[in-house]
This record gives C-alpha cells, structure tokens and sequence, in this order.
C-alpha cells in the first residue's frame, strides 16, 4: 500500500463504541471460524468482512479521509466512488492467512486493521480501477489528491451531499455549511 499521497492511515482514528467494537470482534471469529473449514480460502474467509458483513458496520466505522481526486473535483457527471486506499482485500486476506498459519487469532489486529482501512477518499471509478491495477500505488495510477478545504464552496455541498452523507461517520466534519 502506498501512502506517499495519501498521508498515514492511523490519522485521526476515533474510539470505537462498545457496541461497534463487538459487532467487528463477531465478525472476526466467524471469519476465521470459516477459514477453518475445508475448501474455504483465505480470502473466501475475507470475504466474509468484505462482501457480507461490511454493510453492518460501514456507516459507523468508515471516515473521509478529506482527500479527493483532482478529477473527480473537476468531474461532475461521471461516476464517482469512495476508494479503499489501503488495499482493504488484499491487506484483509494478508491478516487472515498470517492468523490462520499462526494459530493465534487476534480480534485486537484486526479491529485496528479495519479501522485504518476504512479511511477513504473520492475518486473518479475510471482512478479506482487504475489505483487497483498499480497495487494502490497512486502516483503509479496518475491521481493526484487534494484536500476538501481546497474545493470550491459549490463543489464541495454538491460532494458532501452525494459522497459523504450517510456513507461516512465522519461526514458532519466535512459539512460545508
């Protein structure tokens, strides 16, 4: 994962509640509660997280990293999405195939895990697919962030509106109002 644009991860990581914390601790034993199964994968186990149970948790865990691509500034039609920065699969799968060799699970890891890798920024869908494609690497993918106090007014309530609200717990923080 590259952070040479996209600053550290552990940037202003809020507390969990004790309801969000447990919710993720859950999660996490059934993940890998599945990868002790046969035939199930390391990243099957993930996907668990990922394409199962995210949804349960997202609106309360996931936070605007306050970076947004310069083309999806300048982009006000195209589709635009909030991009995983940190690799989420990949690093996710990682985590699941070190604990499973192991033998040592570790909800702690892997709550501190999600919580940093569910920061994000906007991007046009066009960047995420090549940011996917350059292993997250952004400058290899050519997209260059800029921050969200650097956006025009207009702009900015359009964002906030479609990318942010309902989407992102931190979104009251980037209000342009």
């Amino acid at each position: 994962m590259s952070q040479s644009t996209a600053g550290p991860l552990t940037e202003d990581m809020p507390s969990l509640d004790a309801k969000l914390h447990s919710d993720l601790e859950s999660i996490y034993q059934s993940m890998m509660w599945l990868r002790r199964k046969p035939n199930v994968t390391d990243s099957r186990a993930r996907a668990w997280y990922s394409h199962v149970m995210a949804r349960t948790v997202t609106r309360r865990i996931r936070r605007f990293s306050g970076q947004i691509s310069r083309s999806a500034v300048l982009n006000s039609s195209g589709p635009l999405v909030l991009e995983h920065h940190g690799r989420m699969q990949t690093t996710l799968t990682e985590l699941v195939n070190r604990h499973h060799k192991l033998g040592r699970p570790s909800p702690r890891e892997f709550i501190a895990l999600v919580q940093q890798l569910e920061r994000v920024h906007i991007v046009t869908r066009k960047e995420n697919y090549a940011a996917r494609r350059a292993k997250g690497n952004y400058r290899d993918a050519g997209i260059q962030l800029v921050r969200w106090n650097t956006i025009p007014l207009k702009r900015r309530e359009h964002l906030w509106k479609r990318m942010l609200v309902g989407r992102v717990c931190n979104a009251d923080s980037y209000s342009p109002h």
